[in-house]
Order: C-alpha cells, then structure tokens, then sequence
C-alpha cells in the first residue's frame, strides 16, 4: 500500500525546489525554504515535541557556569576520606560542570523529577507549569531530554539511570529514554506507594520506576528479592487448595505438648473416607482437634489468616521428613490461627543442597531431629517488576523525615527504605551515584546508610535548586542532621554517621570578562576536589599553579610529613631535585578540559 504522507511530502519538496529557483537572489527567502525543508524531513515516527528554550540556556550563551565553595558547610566526621558533595543551583549548569569532572565516571544516576501533575510540582522558567498550559507537556520534555542528555554524558560503560515518575508522564519518558539509549534496555516497574489518592474517579497507590540499563545487566539482590540470610525452613501449609481437592493432604499433626516433638499423625480425609469412618461431604468435613491422644496438641492445615488449607506433604511423606531432621516445631504467634503450634519444612531444592554439600548442617536442635545449618542464603537477584512493599509507602519517608527536623517541612520523600534497595541492586561498593533532583536528599543518606550495611565506599553528588529555599533548608540541613546526628536546634537525633561533605553552589563567570582565565582560574580548586572527592587543606592536599609554589615547598618539605597528593598546573616544572623529592606523591596535572574550551571560545588560548 502507498504511504500517502510520503507522496504528499515529496510533492512539497518538488515545489520547495522551484521556489527556490524563483528566489534564488532573495537571501530570506531561501533561508525562509530551508527551515521548511528541514520541517519536512525531520522525523516522522517517535517522539516529537515543541523545543523549548530555557532561561538556564540563554544564559550559558553570555556566561560560564563555575562552582564556587561554601566553605561554612562542610562537614567533616572522617578526616583523609574521601568527600561527597551537595550542588546548589540549577541542575543543568551543575550537569555541565559535571560533563567536565565526572565523564563516563557515574555509576547509577537516580532521579525524582517532577512528575508535571499541573499542581504546582513543576517549574519552567521560574513560572509554575500548571494543567491549563497547552504545551505542558512539550515544555517537560524540553527539560528532560536537555538533562538526560547530559546525564548520558557521565555514565560509565556500565553505568544505570533509574529515574522515579508518576502516571502523568511515564509514556512520554519511556519513549525519551527508548531514543536517547538506544543500545540499552528500558524497563518500566510498578511500585505502591500509598493506600489510594483519588483522582477523576480512579484510586491511585502506585508509581513507576524505570530503569535503564545494559542488555546484559545483572542486579545485586535486594533485601526482599533474594540473596539474603534466612532460615531455610519454609511454611507447610499450602493455601492454594483445600480439602476438596487435596483430600489427601488433608490430616491432623499430633505434637507432643512437654518436648514439642512430632509423635504421629491421624487420617487423611482420603483415608477416611476410603474406610467408612467419614461418610459426609467432603466440603462438610470438621477440623477436631479433640482427635489428639493425651498429652499431644491436634494440628490442622489452617493458614496464618486463618482459612482452612492442606499440609505440603502427605502424612507418610512428613514422619519420613521429620526423622531425617527436615521438619521444625515452633510455639504459634499467629491470633488468627488456632493451632497451638506451628510446623515448617525443608523443600526439595533445599534438601538436595544438603545432600551436595552446598548447605553446611552444623548439628541438630536440642533433643529433636530437626537440622541446624549454617549460613544460608536466599537465590533470586531479579529485580521483580511490581513492588508491594509498605516499607515503600510515601508515608514512611513522610515520618522519617518528620523525624529528622520534627516538623512537616517537606511532603511526599521518597522513603530511606526504598532508595537504598534501589542502590542495593543497581551499585558497587566504590560505586559513584548522582541525584540531580535531590529534593530532600534521602539518596545521599540512603548512600551513608548502606556502607554502613556493608562496608561500602560508595560516594554521592547530589544536585538542587534552591527554589523555595530547598537546598539551605531542607536538604543540607538533613545531611547535616543525619551526620552529625544534631539537629539545627541543637538537640540530639542520633550518634550520627561517619561521611564527609563539601557544599558548592553555582555562580557565573561573563564570557566578556576582560581577564576571563585568571577568572577561571579561581574556581579550580573546587574542580579538583569534585573530581578527586579530596579536600585541598595545603597540607595533605596540594594545589600547585606556579613555580613560586613549587619551590616553596621543596625548600619545606620536611613540614609535610602526611602529604598525600599535588595537584600541579601544567605550566609549572619539576628540577630534578623535586622530582626525586616528590617521588612517592601522587602527581596530578589540572587538566585542560575543565576550561579549556571557553577559554579557546573566547579567543585566550589556541
């Protein structure tokens, strides 16, 4: 079949073509019949939307982003470890910084944009986006697109974006991220998060994540996934069927009341039956649990909500199981189940990793038969693609964070919980990890918290505006708290935890500057500590930008017993001397690509 909108192009083109022999001396005009050619060409089938410019944009026409250190907010709780760092400003001019010290050095970049509700989450060019706006929501993928393009820019080979989103946008980003990553896989999961919001008739309590990562990508089990320690004993009771179809299965367990031991079990329902001894139906069958011989409790399948079900095993099967040490007794502490006890098995898969050797038993329980094993952990490491969790409801990460500043001054957080499983399955223990929505910056304290789980060095960037006065009172403030384990007030939320910070907020340099290098040039040194995570305390750290320097501390040296790094301009020159004198340092030269480019743009250099 024809593609009629092909024909119909190629007939505009063929007209464009005459125009432009008409107006061939008419320099606006051609112009004019270039941009509609290109119209015409561009792409037909994917994600097309208005572009739009933002204020941030315009200004990087005349100016040049550079971050400049609050030095009044750092924190320090580990002196020689590596830092962290919190960006304040806006999100793209720190991506841009981020371009020049963190190439292809990110490994997972987690997002929470704004979920562009037209309720006030979504700012573009300093005015609210709200529902009534007819370009809603081209002006959020302009956004989007523009940072996620950078953010492309930093991952490593194996580097993950997972980027939190609600319903409103989560087509539109799903097709973005298909296009700008075409070599990776995008996947889109479903988590709940609340009870219910009503909206237009429907409930809402869930979110999405999506994920992007390799084809080949393999995540680190979470907490509730799999590859964790737990028993290897598992419920015997099977909810799915009942005594009409389980006949079978269906009996009593007798447990000696004085040693919990297993002594027998009764009739099956099938064995009953098959003797005459029940002649009812089989759905009118009663649990008795006066069955039991004296001294012994009466177990019946009944699930922990207190619904009638079978037993895993038959009966013949469970005697055999529990002398070979497969089956465990425990005192009951389910209200909804009447039983006095309750039983638990060993499945099949587990029993062969006994038989193997895979599983080590290291003896038995205090005069029973049942196994004692040693450390056991869960299979699985996939991340399932729906999360029910309530550890993962909004409202945990509302009242954790009420209880970090004892007031409500941030809704909706993403709770700690949730963020570090995220980080459990998609980082390396020296992994790098990027928010550049940080919000109320539960990534950096998910980090912190994790490599105190597992004695991690991962480190974070986390980057904010300060709209509202969200960085200086919301953010740092928490990573401060958390740290320190003192609130603003003074008074005490914890015994902190052990993590550096370094606090940077964006400012701009004029590309007119009449000395634009020695402009530049101040704001070097947080280069450097952003690259390398260090702190320049002309002590440990050393910045070195001229030759004066250089010799200074040559002719010093012995005042530096702890020195760890220089970090040397590429103008200044070792003698000899210094170079044996300076041969178990680490030398790093300041590399030409932190402003090498505006400075070309600009004219200074060649």
């Amino acid at each position: 079949m024809a593609n009629l909108s092909q024909q119909k192009r190629q007939r505009m083109l063929k007209f464009l073509k005459k125009l432009r022999e008409v107006h061939k001396k008419d320099d606006d005009v051609l112009v004019a019949l270039g941009e509609i050619e290109s119209e015409l060409n561009a792409k037909k089938y994917g994600l097309v939307w208005e572009q739009h410019e933002e204020a941030v944009d315009v200004k990087m026409h005349t100016h040049i982003p550079v971050f400049t250190e609050v030095s009044e907010r750092e924190i320090t709780t580990i002196p020689n470890k590596a830092y962290n760092f919190l960006l304040e400003g806006d999100n793209l001019h720190s991506l841009c910084l981020l371009e020049k010290t963190h190439k292809n050095r990110i490994d997972l970049i987690y997002i929470d944009p704004p979920y562009n509700t037209g309720t006030k989450d979504f700012v573009y060019d300093d005015t609210y986006v709200d529902a009534n706006d007819g370009f809603s929501h081209s002006k959020w993928l302009s956004f989007m697109a523009r940072r996620l393009i950078k953010a492309q820019e930093l991952l490593s080979k194996d580097g993950i974006i997972v980027i939190s989103i609600g319903y409103q946008e989560v087509n539109n980003l799903m097709v973005l991220c298909q296009e700008l990553f075409s070599n990776k896989q995008v996947i889109c999961l479903t988590v709940q998060t609340s009870g219910g919001k009503p909206n237009g008739g429907f409930t809402f309590v869930h979110e999405y994540l999506v994920f992007v990562t390799s084809t080949d990508f393999q995540p680190k089990p979470m907490s509730f996934t799999g590859g964790i320690e737990r028993s290897p004993f598992e419920g015997l009771t099977l909810s799915t069927f009942d005594k009409t179809t389980r006949p079978n299965q269906t009996y009593p367990i007798f447990v000696d009341k004085n040693t919990m031991r297993i002594i027998g079990v009764g009739k099956s329902l099938t064995e009953r039956i098959a003797d005459g001894t029940y002649l009812g139906n089989m759905r009118d069958f009663h649990f008795d649990y006066d069955e039991a011989p004296e001294g012994t409790a009466a177990l019946w399948p009944i699930s922990s909500k207190g619904v009638e079900c079978v037993w895993r095993l038959i009966s013949s099967r469970l005697m055999h199981d529990w002398e070979k040490g497969y089956i465990k007794v425990s005192k009951n502490k389910s209200k909804a189940n009447p039983n006095e006890y309750s039983i638990q098995y060993l499945p099949d898969g587990v029993i062969k990793k006994i038989e193997s050797g895979e599983l080590e038993v290291i003896g038995h329980e205090d005069g029973m038969p049942t196994l004692l094993f040693g450390k056991n952990k869960t299979v699985g490491s996939e991340i399932p693609t729906i999360w029910t969790e309530k550890d993962f409801y909004t409202t945990k990460g509302s009242s954790h964070v009420r209880e970090i500043f004892g007031d409500k001054r941030f809704p909706y957080p993403k709770p700690l919980e949730y963020i570090i499983e995220i980080l459990r399955a998609t980082t390396k223990p020296n992994s790098i990890v990027l928010d550049f929505f940080a919000g109320s910056g539960t990534t950096g304290e998910a980090v912190i918290e994790l490599n105190i789980m597992d004695e991690g060095k991962r480190s974070f960037i986390l980057c904010t505006d300060n709209q509202n006065n969200i960085c200086k009172h919301i953010t740092y403030p928490r990573l401060k708290t958390v740290i320190t384990g003192k609130r603003e007030d003074g008074s005490s939320y914890s015994d902190g935890l052990s993590a550096n910070l370094k606090y940077y907020h964006t400012d701009f340099v004029s590309k007119d500057e009449e000395f634009l290098s020695e402009a530049l040039m101040e704001h070097i040194a947080e280069m450097i500590q952003l690259e390398h995570g260090v702190k320049l305390d002309d002590r440990k750290y050393i910045m070195v930008l001229d030759n004066n320097k250089i010799d200074e501390l040559a002719k010093n040296w012995n005042k530096y017993p702890d020195i760890k790094a220089l970090y040397v301009s590429k103008n200044v020159l070792f003698t000899t001397k210094q170079n044996k004198l300076f041969k178990n340092v680490e030398i790093h030269i300041i590399p030409d690509y932190y402003f090498n480019f505006e400075l070309k743009e600009a004219g200074e250099i060649w």
